[in-house]
């Protein structure tokens, strides 16, 4: 059973990561929806106006804080040492899978307001498009890193132990031996 229920790890396939977006990326939406909440309220007030023709405005601030927040519990990422997996959305959840043998690129950036919170978006770029971006990570350069380092570990294996890689070279040495014997 994996760590993470919404995707299904092989039995040998570890999980190095998990998160999802920050809180505090959710600040500025908040700030906004405060913002559209308290001019609604003022402006009634400030001209004689019913308190109730408010409320479509009040719904719209509530809409713009709810939109900041909904990304935050509703996405979900988990690294392991073969995939980089995202989740998206509760009741309609869209599950995005890259390989990381597939992976040619990882980078990492923080806008101002993100690197004023600290946070940042990481993206993973695959051959042949449909790159993946994880938005609103926490420590983005670490993850950054991590996914790196493990695509460029997925990206050269090399199967066996020494001891069969010899194995192999000593078979090999007495059948070119046979092969000589018989010129």
């Amino acid at each position: 059973m994996s760590a993470v229920e919404w995707v299904t790890l092989d039995a040998d396939e570890a999980v190095e990561w998990t998160g999802g977006p920050v809180l505090v990326s959710a600040l500025p939406q908040l700030a906004v929806g405060v913002v559209v909440a308290l001019a609604s309220l003022a402006v009634p007030l400030a001209f004689g106006l019913p308190w109730y023709s408010a409320v479509p405005v009040l719904m719209l601030a509530v809409l713009v804080a709810g939109s900041g927040l909904y990304p935050v519990y509703a996405t979900e990422y988990v690294v392991t040492d073969r995939a980089v997996y995202a989740k998206r959305g509760r009741r309609a959840r869209r599950v995005t899978t890259l390989e990381l043998d597939r992976v040619q690129d990882v980078s990492y950036r923080r806008s101002a307001v993100g690197g004023a919170l600290g946070y940042g978006t990481v993206t993973v770029e695959i051959a042949g498009g449909g790159d993946l971006s994880l938005s609103a990570v926490g420590d983005a350069r670490r993850a950054a890193d991590l996914v790196g380092r493990l695509a460029r570990r997925a990206d050269d294996p090399i199967p066996g132990t020494v001891e069969q890689w010899r194995a192999v070279r000593d078979e090999l040495r007495g059948i070119r031996a046979a092969l000589e014997t018989r010129r």
